[in-house]
C-alpha cells in the first residue's frame, strides 16, 4: 500500500475553531522510521546486556569449577605417591619371596613394566583448553598405568611363587625364613669396620642386638651338626637344613641341643651371650647357601619371633 500525505486536525476545548496542518510522506516515513530504530536499539542494549551477565556468570563457575577440579587433582596426586610407596615396598617383599621359593629375582627393566606406543587422542583438546592442568592430569594417568601394571607383575610373581612353594613344600620347611632371636639389627651382610679392630673385614652375617640369655631359635627345620667353641665365634651351634643350607649362630651363653639332634622351625637351640670376640650381648647369625655366605636379609620373610 502507498503511503499518502496526512492531514492533522488540533482542536483546542477551549475554541469552535479547528486548526489544520498538512504532513508530507515524508516526515511520516522518517518518523515511523526513527520509532523502528529506537525500539530496535533499545531491544539490542537489553539483549547485549543479558548476553554479558550470563557470560559473566558462565565465566564465575567456570573459575569455580577450574578451582576445584585443581584441588581434587591435588588429592589424587597425593594418593599416588602413597600408592607407589606401597608398591615399591610390595616389589621388594615380593624379590624376597620369590627367592625363598627358589625361583630367579625380577631384573630391574623387568619391574619397570614398560609399554611401547603413544597416542594423544582426544587429549590435545584438553591441552588446548587448559594446558597446565591437562599435563598434571595425563601425567598422573600415565602414572596409574604404571602402577597397575606393577601390580599385575607382582601378582603374576607371587602366583609363581606360591606355585612353586606348593610344589616343593618339603623343601619350604627346610629355608630360613624367619629371624632367629628377637632384637634389632646392629651389623648387617658385608663391608663394615670391625668394632673391635677397627680394620675393613667383610661381615659373612648379622649382629642381632639382644640381651643376655634371650632365646634363639631355629628358622626352619635341620639336624644340629656343631656345638662347640670357635676362636672369635665363642660358643657356636650350626644347623644344616639341606638343599645346601646351613645356618650358624654364634656368641652363644648355652646351647640347648647336641649334635646329631633334629630340629623343626621355632625350637630352642641356644640362648644369647657374649662369648668369643664381641662389644656386648649379641646374635652373630649367618646363612650360608651351597657353601657360600649369603645375606641372611634375602631369606627372612618375616622379623617377627614366634
Amino acid at each position: 500500500m502507498r503511503l499518502k500525505d496526512w492531514t492533522v486536525l488540533v482542536i483546542p476545548h477551549d475554541e469552535f475553531q479547528a486548526h489544520r496542518f498538512k504532513v508530507s510522506r515524508l516526515v511520516i516515513l522518517s518518523l515511523m522510521i526513527l520509532v523502528l530504530g529506537s525500539a530496535a536499539g533499545v531491544s539490542y542494549m537489553v539483549l547485549s546486556s543479558s548476553a554479558k551477565n550470563f557470560d559473566y556468570l558462565r565465566y564465575i563457575n567456570l573459575q569455580r569449577e577450574n578451582r576445584i577440579l585443581t584441588q581434587k587433582l591435588g588429592d589424587v596426586e597425593s594418593k599416588i605417591e602413597n600408592m607407589d610407596g606401597q608398591i615399591v615396598g610390595l616389589m621388594e617383599e615380593n624379590q624376597r619371596f620369590r627367592s625363598v621359593a627358589g625361583l630367579e629375582l625380577l631384573d630391574e627393566e623387568i619391574r619397570e613394566v614398560g609399554i611401547g606406543g603413544t597416542f594423544m587422542g582426544a587429549r590435545e583438546e584438553l591441552l588446548e583448553i587448559n594446558t597446565s592442568l591437562a599435563r598434571r592430569l595425563y601425567s598422573k594417568d600415565e602414572q596409574v598405568d604404571v602402577l597397575l601394571r606393577k601390580s599385575a607383575l607382582i601378582q603374576q610373581s607371587l602366583e609363581e611363587a606360591i606355585a612353586s612353594i606348593e610344589s616343593s613344600q618339603e623343601k619350604w620347611g627346610h629355608y630360613p625364613s624367619i629371624i632367629p632371636a628377637k632384637g634389632y639389627i646392629s651389623s648387617y651382610f658385608g663391608k663394615r669396620n670391625h668394632p673391635i679392630y677397627h680394620v675393613s673385614q667383610y661381615h659373612n652375617g648379622i649382629d642381632i642386638s639382644c640381651a643376655a640369655g634371650d632365646p634363639i631359635i631355629a628358622p626352619a627345620a635341620g639336624k644340629i651338626v656343631l656345638v662347640k667353641q670357635q676362636i672369635g665365634y665363642g660358643l657356636t651351634v650350626a644347623i644344616d637344613h639341606g638343599y645346601g643350607l646351613l645356618t650358624r649362630y654364634a656368641h652363644c651363653s648355652k646351647a640347648e641341643v647336641r649334635v646329631g639332634q633334629q630340629v623343626k622351625r621355632g625350637d630352642l637351640i641356644a640362648q644369647v651371650g657374649q662369648s668369643g670376640i664381641t662389644t656386648g650381648p649379641n646374635l652373630h647369625y649367618e646363612v650360608y647357601l651351597d657353601g657360600r655366605a649369603r645375606d641372611p636379609m634375602s631369606f627372612i620373610l618375616d622379623n617377627n619371633v614366634p
